[in-house]
């Protein structure tokens, strides 16, 4: 649930589609994609 006045990062389509990636062909877990990008 959205807070008045919050602020949502929003993230370029490469790193996007590097994570998705990452994920499906690498098998890398969402965990370690996040780590590795320093995403949320």
């Amino acid at each position: 649930m959205a807070i008045k006045g919050q602020r949502f990062k929003s993230y370029s389509d490469e790193i996007k589609k590097e994570a998705i990636r990452l994920h499906v062909e690498e098998r890398w877990t969402y965990r370690r994609i996040t780590g590795h990008f320093e995403i949320q």
